[in-house]
């Protein structure tokens, strides 16, 4: 048997299954409990205890897994059947010699028999996503949403689902590409050097996506292969289809032009997926925007304070910027994933903003933005960001968190960098009430 294969479910039913890396989500406790309720004796391998994930880890020990710690150089491997591994786990850290392999998401692609669509991009998909499975009534899981295996459970495998998918589980789901109804290409920049080899790696896990769907919708002249779904056209605030208006941007209750383009490309898959042209306004008006994407999290003193924590890319944080009009204050830095930074400098000289700099990424983009001209100051806390931001703005401005990095060095992930950066804010306004 193939190290990476589709699992049948059937094989699973008194297998010895190793969940690999439980993660912080729930993607390895839900790729668990559906092992176990197709009859596998599950075992969790993990770097940290089971107490390090408090009540998940306590209903894992419930549950009768066992609970090992280690990595790959544990003896659990040779005692089992089949690997389950957290698509953070990258192929460097395989051992060399391994059972059959899959990750959680393709076990929810063995079960799952509804229509479906996956969105990957290296910025855009978690919005896209949003935007696709309101305009379309279907339920949205993967990737930042809920894991796949978890509303497989509650929805049921005929239902229609609309898929977020990152790089790393796109190269776990390589080896057994699951059949799509359509699949959408948001951007193809370079990310995730500190899990893809090279860029080329990470180029490639995203664009195999485009193979394994009838229908493709992506930017016109964008990666992958020729053809794909036509687009809707967008000019001048609205969008139009077959020579009819179909929506205007005011309708899209979601900032920045960048949001424009994730509509126009769920809009196309909506479109060919059957939604009426005569529904999408409606649709779209109603959609809502996801935590810590573009969002307003505090005001006072004059000035607004936006989340935009998600932005772990320069390609992110550059769009984010051209977001807002007036006066701006961008904080910037993180844990390093290997980007480059020298377009989002320019970026923010062009724009006429302060920057504001934390994290281990501070010296290099301080480096950049010294050569673009732009003056920076490094902070060591985000509550000192946020009020040297803050301070030096004019009333009426904004104070944008766009970090364009990752957060694993000061923050236990971006929500959690989001929402101490809202603290931050709200404890900013009080000490000026």
């Amino acid at each position: 048997m193939d190290a990476t294969f589709a699992p049948a479910l059937s094989h699973l039913a008194g297998a010895r299954v190793l969940v690999w890396g439980f993660g912080r989500h729930g993607g390895g406790a839900a790729a668990a409990r559906f092992c176990a309720r197709h009859g596998a004796r599950v075992a969790i391998l993990d770097a940290k205890p089971s107490s390090a994930f408090g009540v998940a880890g306590e209903q894992a020990l419930a549950a009768g897994w066992d609970w090992m710690e280690g990595d790959a150089g544990h003896p659990g491997f040779a005692a089992a059947d089949l690997v389950v591994a957290s698509p953070a786990i990258p192929p460097r850290a395989w051992p060399v010699r391994h059972p059959p392999r899959t990750c959680p998401e393709g076990l929810f692609f063995a079960a799952h028999r509804g229509p479906r669509v996956a969105v990957t991009g290296t910025k855009g998909k978690s919005t896209t996503v949003r935007i696709l499975s309101t305009l379309l009534g279907w339920s949205a899981g993967g990737n930042s949403y809920e894991p796949l295996l978890d509303v497989l459970e509650r929805q049921g495998p005929d239902a229609p689902m609309v898929c977020e998918l990152s790089s790393f589980q796109l190269w776990y789901l390589a080896g057994q590409p699951p059949r799509l109804d359509a699949a959408i290409l948001t951007s193809l920049a370079v990310d995730h050097l500190d899990w893809h080899p090279d860029a080329g790696h990470y180029r490639a896990a995203k664009l195999a996506l485009l193979d394994w769907a009838a229908a493709v919708v992506r930017h016109p002249g964008g990666a992958g292969r020729a053809g794909g779904v036509p687009l809707p056209t967008y000019a001048d605030g609205a969008w139009s289809w077959q020579g009819g208006p179909l929506a205007g941007r005011d309708d899209l209750p979601l900032p920045g032009e960048h949001n424009a383009g994730n509509a126009t490309l769920a809009l196309a898959a909506a479109l060919a997926l059957g939604l009426e042209p005569a529904r999408a306004a409606a649709r779209l008006r109603s959609v809502v925007g996801l935590p810590h994407r573009l969002c307003t999290v505090h005001e006072a003193g004059g000035r607004r304070f936006v989340d935009d924590s998600i932005a772990t890319t320069p390609e992110s944080a550059i769009a984010a910027l051209r977001s807002f009009s007036g006066p701006l204050t961008i904080i910037l830095g993180g844990s390093d994933k290997g980007a480059s930074f020298h377009a989002l400098a320019q970026a923010v000289g062009e724009r006429g903003a302060r920057a504001v700099l934390l994290g281990s990424t501070a010296p290099r983009i301080a480096a950049c933005l010294h050569e673009a001209g732009v003056a920076s100051t490094c902070v060591a806390s985000m509550e000192e960001a946020v009020a040297r931001a803050a301070d030096g703005l004019p009333a009426g401005g904004t104070v944008l968190l766009s970090p364009a990095c990752a957060s694993f060095d000061l923050f236990q992930g971006f929500e959690h960098r989001g929402r101490c950066f809202a603290a931050a804010a709200q404890a900013w306004g009080r000490g000026r009430a």
